[in-house]
């Protein structure tokens, strides 16, 4: 009898306890593994009747998917009869057989967005390995604009008519490089996120900001100064890798939401992150850290220092009332030697009066320092007769963004401590720190 009330009372507290694991990150919960921003409205290819096939690289493992497509940027509406994902086979259009399911909406086989909606397929059980490739096929009946993200930094394909269906990647063509040439504008049409349902991540850290965000220059060969497709080399991806091997505690998904030339306060390419902060950041699934990477471009647009930290603050109050924490970035060095136009000394004194905020005034919940991490750079008189520090040369693209290297120094740099929970905290101040993230052992 005694045994049986011990059991009858362990399950009792286990029932209990597990809307609290639940609470704390675990507990099969959904997570945004993969996602992109729309920022650009194409009217070119004609998209009516084909299907475009695209690559998603989750950041984490699990057991379900659904899929976001979205119209943001549509001026018409975009029809999808017949929808499908699979697994990936290598770079090109093939799917691995077997692995192909139709996915469904709202319980249809398709659905019409009209301009600036958005939907999510319904859940389908579906294994998926952390940075294995998902191949995301969708038939488009009828479009007469294309909703777009552009620095896709991997080519994408599509086929003439419904072939969402098969596994093979014959008839299908890449889609177009956007211009500029050869600076890795492979685009996405229509898809915005890949959830994944897992019972080990703790929550996704979404990282928010523009094209050193995004990725310009990421995948650039500095020998043949060609930008390479089908590369993974933003900080981001660098971050996501680095939490994966790290401990448990650690293996966030991590969801993109750069848009190259975009600002907090107006439209400079793409939404402004004030427009888009609900759609982009607070909408994604399990979303418990945003890293906002913004204010360079706002610079360059004409905003003061005062202005970039009041639409800042206003990005950081929206986070904190969804119950989310956020970490800020510094501005990097953007000198460049005369007679290269596009930085002054007014806006170097903006930068450094935006990153003296970020560091001591700002209420972060943490920062990272790029630009301390950027500290050894040069300094070079600029077409004005200024001087401004530039992006340290082993780590330089184009005076602008990082290279390959500087993006790799960049996810190496970031301290994973930042994205503790409130347990991990009382761990390390009752003194079990462990070693440092990629040592940690697994929790």
């Amino acid at each position: 009898m005694k045994h049986k009330f011990a059991s009858l009372l362990l399950a009792t507290l286990l029932l209990a306890l597990a809307p609290l694991a639940a609470l704390a990150g675990g507990g099969n919960d959904w997570y945004t593994a993969w996602a992109t921003s729309h920022g650009s409205r194409q009217i070119t290819p004609a998209m009516s009747n084909r299907t475009v096939r695209m690559q998603l690289m989750p950041s984490i493992s699990g057991t379900h998917v659904r899929v976001k497509v979205e119209n943001t940027m549509g001026e018409g509406q975009v029809s999808f009869p017949t929808a499908y994902i699979g697994l990936g086979a290598g770079d090109s259009a093939d799917v691995k057989p077997g692995s192909n399911r139709q996915l469904t909406f709202d319980g249809a086989p398709g659905l019409t967005l009209a301009p600036g909606q958005g939907a999510y397929s319904d859940a389908i059980p579906f294994k998926v390995r952390a940075f294995r490739k998902l191949s995301l096929s969708l038939h488009v009946s009828a479009a007469a604009d294309i909703s777009t993200h552009v620095v896709g930094l991997r080519i994408n394909h599509s086929a003439p008519g419904n072939v969402a269906a098969s596994v093979s990647g014959a008839g299908f063509e890449a889609l177009p490089e956007i211009a500029a040439l050869n600076s890795g504008q492979w685009p996405f049409y229509w898809v915005a996120a890949l959830d994944v349902k897992s019972a080990d991540a703790p929550g996704t850290i979404v990282v928010f900001g523009d094209s050193i965000t995004d990725g310009r220059c990421s995948t650039r060969d500095e020998a043949t100064l060609i930008v390479q497709p089908n590369l993974y080399q933003r900080w981001g991806d660098v971050l996501a890798h680095r939490l994966a091997k790290g401990a448990k505690k650690y293996r966030y998904a991590v969801a993109n939401e750069g848009i190259a030339g975009n600002r907090i306060l107006n439209r400079g390419n793409g939404p402004a992150a004030l427009e888009r902060i609900h759609r982009d950041v607070l909408d994604r699934s399990g979303a418990t850290h945003v890293v906002l990477f913004e204010g360079t471009n706002d610079i360059t647009g004409g905003f003061t220092a005062a202005q970039i930290q009041a639409g800042t603050q206003t990005l950081i109050d929206k986070v904190h009332a969804a119950g989310m924490k956020i970490i800020g970035v510094t501005v990097i060095p953007r000198g460049r030697p005369a007679p290269l136009a596009g930085w002054t000394s007014a806006m170097e004194a903006q930068r450094l009066l935006v990153n003296d905020w970020i560091r001591n005034r700002a209420n972060f919940d943490g920062v990272i320092d790029f630009d301390k991490l950027m500290a050894h750079a040069p300094l070079v008189t600029q077409a004005d007769g200024s001087t401004a520090p530039q992006i340290p040369a082993p780590w330089n693209c184009d005076n602008t963004h990082p290279n390959a290297a500087g993006y790799k120094a960049m996810g190496e740099y970031i301290d994973l401590k930042l994205f503790r929970n409130k347990h991990d905290r009382d761990d390390d101040d009752r003194g079990h720190r462990g070693r440092d993230h990629d040592d940690d052992d697994d929790d």
